[in-house]
């Protein structure tokens, strides 16, 4: 039987001192999930604790909370939403997060699956279609490189790089870690900003950008288009080629 909840807006209003998050990507050895990859669905999700599920209205806590989705990944383009409460993930009922865990660790890429969720006290059902793992989502060694003319430190986005500037869940690209003194006046990035795209081509490694950058220098064009996050939004800036 399936409890629902009357208020889904609660969801993110409601914080609990246990809870286990987990990022539906290549699942782990020690829960029984072979080391094949697994389908990617892009997808932050939450268990559920008895707090929380009494916040949100619910007898016992069952299902896993939708935190985030990756833009432009399986669930996107599925049409799985923030704040989505998954009850049934590839043919099987979800009740905690180890249970989909186990579910999700048996699918493949390029697999088609169903998926229920209840969203503003309603059941939906889903089809989704699972992928690999991007690469700009493999970073597993860290890289850093200066470009002196323009004054930058680049870094890729590893956990540690992550966790250390504090960047969001989902985000991807080439971290600013360093800008030199000497240009900080006419400097348009800053520390902290994370670029994802170099005239339109997602970059993931320091040396992609370097590579558009000596690219433009060559062909003799003054600028390259950098698409950048910082402080949760996005902007196009434009980088002078010295």
């Amino acid at each position: 039987m399936r409890l629902f909840f009357k208020n889904i807006s609660q969801i993110f209003l409601a914080r609990a001192s246990l809870v286990i998050v987990i990022c539906i990507l290549v699942f782990p050895l020690s829960i029984g999930v072979s080391w094949a990859e697994t389908g990617f669905s892009g997808m932050f999700l939450q268990g559920l604790d008895k707090r929380t599920a009494t916040a949100l209205e619910m007898a016992e806590p069952e299902g896993v909370l939708v935190r985030d989705v990756a833009v432009g990944g399986p669930a996107n383009m599925g049409g799985v939403l923030r704040g989505d409460l998954i009850i049934n993930y590839a043919g099987k009922e979800i009740g905690t997060l180890k249970e989909l865990v186990l579910v999700a660790g048996k699918t493949k890429p390029g697999q088609k699956i169903s998926m229920a969720v209840v969203r503003a006290g309603k059941e939906v059902q889903l089809k989704l279609i699972l992928g690999k793992k991007p690469h700009s989502w493999r970073i597993t060694k860290g890289a850093v490189l200066s470009i002196p003319a323009v004054g930058l430190t680049l870094a890729a986005m590893t956990a540690e790089i992550r966790k250390r500037f504090n960047m969001r869940w989902g985000s991807t690209g080439i971290l600013v870690t360093l800008i030199d003194e000497k240009h900080a006046d006419q400097q348009i990035l800053e520390r902290g900003d994370l670029i994802t795209q170099v005239n339109q081509k997602d970059v993931w490694k320091p040396k992609q950008l370097l590579r558009e950058y000596n690219e433009a220098k060559e062909h003799g064009r003054e600028r390259i288009l950098l698409l950048i996050e910082r402080a949760g939004s996005f902007h196009y800036l434009l980088l002078p080629v010295r």
